[in-house]
């Protein structure tokens, strides 16, 4: 049985996906989106690889049926970008089926396809943007709509941080009267080394 600690963690998790920026719903015209961003930060790429840690998983949450592909690599010369794939169309009878998007990779392995003859492409310049702002243009252009926390999420969320209050406090108390026994521990063995003493043998 996990401990309460581990309990509230992981309905931390939960909730920390459901709610907060990057907790939007795409129009259904998104067919998927490619993230490439270099590896370390530098040369304005910070942004980008917030919103990656930080937004995505909670825009991927609320939309599981969206690929979400992230291009990783060593090159910071190169402009982080999003590219949005949106569908123009309904594919036409008769149409070749459309091509399962890459795997994300972390050497450059899947960079951005052209899009497909139905669909048309948004392109998101991330270089020196902070993470809210890549979100409020990835919101405008592609017409998402942002989720607001709903009453039962955020009485949760505070009934969490209450529990959290208290197991910390719990945790405290407990490490004190640790810290306090091993004190009166070494204070009783350094006693009995002045007298001369030796401890029992177990």
């Amino acid at each position: 049985m996990r401990s309460l600690g581990e309990r509230l963690h992981l309905l931390r998790k939960l909730l920390n996906l459901r709610m907060g920026p990057g907790a939007a719903i795409l129009p259904s015209e998104v067919s998927h989106i490619h993230m490439d961003f270099a590896l370390r930060t530098h040369n304005g790429h910070m942004g980008a690889k917030k919103f990656w840690r930080e937004n995505l998983p909670r825009l991927k949450y609320h939309n599981p049926a969206v690929p979400m592909i992230v291009n990783r690599h060593g090159q910071n010369e190169q402009p982080p970008t999003m590219t949005v794939y949106l569908r123009t169309a309904a594919a036409a009878a008769g149409d070749a089926p459309a091509v399962a998007p890459p795997a994300s990779s972390r050497v450059g392995l899947s960079k951005a396809q052209p899009p497909a003859s139905n669909e048309r492409v948004v392109h998101i310049d991330m270089k020196d943007k902070h993470s809210t702002n890549i979100l409020e243009q990835l919101i405008a252009q592609v017409g998402a709509v942002p989720l607001r926390p709903t009453a039962e999420d955020t009485a949760e969320w505070q009934s969490l941080e209450e529990l959290r209050k208290v197991s910390n406090a719990s945790r405290d108390r407990i490490n004190a009267i640790k810290a306090e026994k091993e004190r009166e521990a070494n204070m009783l063995r350094q006693a009995r080394a002045a007298g001369g003493a030796t401890e029992d043998p177990a």
